[in-house]
């Protein structure tokens, strides 16, 4: 669920991505067009995954970054303006959603980031958001996100016919939802979404289980520690006694804590509890998906609406915009089957689909590369390229 940030590479897998930066310059100019946007990409790539040759950085002024605040309640809300823009620009924005847990959206990378994409010639919002921060996604999440485009839609310098919003992890799925908010899903540019889950039901399956159904087959899968303590915390959050909460915690623990699948609930746990704090003790301790989807369907009315209205495959009919998905195989988070399902959902209004063969979740600037990561290396300067079309042409 949260944003991922950078990890060092060792020299060798550095001179390695210089020669696939160079390969797609090479290969890449030649026959794509325009040729700008090719250019431009490939030296995206290089920003994002931290390289040492770097023809932005070197080459394009760092932008301006305005801090302001947006939407009821009222948020932090950082603009990064490209060098040289003034009142008579109509500059191609992106508000960056960056999901639950995310770091401050000063933080280093975020800004390293944020600052590539605006020497694209993009007028880049960062917003941030005190619920996700508090590991809170409520059913005003995706307004609040809409909130943030059209707070940039407004900005003196952008061209509001060329806005686009790019959600990383829970920040994808929720941008996929605000990009069905009738005040902005008409004028919207593109929706890219890196890594997000298709419905919430499914991903509490997946996680309480530690399997997945990918492309119709179930199969293991090891959801990483922290995902299944903000997925377990998610949960909590709508018991609302504190003591059933607290109680709710200490019976869950050594079941997602543990890295083994549950083998099922205790008989001493269930006498004692009651209501949503009982179904959602069912669903965590359940050994197999046919059982936690029967303790999902003993949630309360209000817990199975509050679920559905953070799940993208409820909103995907007022979604207008070009859709562009991209989820990692290797993805410890969110399974790659949602991204699947959101294609299927989706149909010809997806723009790219791609699959990471190497990358896992969240920023791929966390892998360190080496030659089994060249062709997702390829994969991610088509995907970029396709965006900074739909974004600067």
């Amino acid at each position: 669920m949260r944003a991922g940030l950078l990890r060092r590479h060792t020299p060798a897998a550095r001179v390695g991505a210089v020669i696939v930066v160079s390969v797609i310059a090479v290969l890449g100019l030649p026959h794509l067009a325009p040729v700008r946007t090719a250019w431009l990409s490939g030296a995206l790539v290089a920003e994002l995954l931290d390289l040492p040759i770097r023809p932005l950085s070197e080459f394009v002024p760092e932008p301006i970054r305005v801090t302001t605040t947006y939407g009821q309640p009222v948020d932090r809300l950082d603009v990064y303006v490209p060098a040289g823009a003034d009142a008579r620009s109509r500059l191609p924005g992106v508000i960056l959603a960056l999901g639950v847990h995310p770091q401050p959206i000063d933080h280093p990378d975020i800004t390293r980031v944020a600052t590539a994409i605006s020497r694209l010639g993009v007028v880049v919002g960062v917003p941030d958001s005190t619920p996700l921060r508090n590991l809170e996604v409520s059913p005003a999440e995706p307004a609040h996100l809409a909130d943030a485009v059209l707070a940039l839609r407004g900005w003196p310098t952008v061209d509001s016919g060329r806005v686009g919003l790019a959600g990383f992890s829970a920040g994808a799925s929720i941008a996929l939802i605000a990009a069905a908010d009738e005040r902005i899903s008409s004028q919207m540019r593109f929706v890219s979404a890196f890594g997000g889950y298709a419905d919430a039901e499914l991903l509490l399956i997946d996680v309480a289980t530690r399997t997945a159904d990918v492309d119709g087959t179930e199969r293991p899968w090891w959801p990483d520690p922290g995902i299944r303590r903000d997925v377990l915390g998610l949960m909590l959050a709508t018991v609302s006694s504190t003591d059933a909460r607290n109680d709710l915690r200490a019976r869950l623990a050594p079941f997602v804590e543990s890295d083994a699948a549950p083998r099922g609930p205790l008989d001493e746990d269930l006498v004692r509890l009651h209501g949503d704090a009982r179904a959602i003790y069912l669903l965590f301790t359940s050994p197999d998906r046919e059982r936690a989807r029967s303790a999902i369907a003993g949630f309360s009315v209000e817990l199975r609406a509050r679920l559905a209205s953070i799940s993208p495959l409820n909103f995907i009919e007022g979604v207008h915009a070009p859709v562009f998905l991209l989820h990692g195989e290797p993805d410890t988070a969110i399974p790659v089957g949602h991204a699947a399902l959101l294609a299927e959902r989706i149909g010809d209004r997806v723009a790219r689909f791609t699959r990471f063969g190497e990358f896992g979740h969240g920023d791929p600037a966390q892998q360190d590369l080496g030659p089994d990561e060249i062709g997702d290396v390829w994969e991610l300067y088509l995907y970029l390229r396709d965006i900074v079309a739909a974004t600067t042409e």
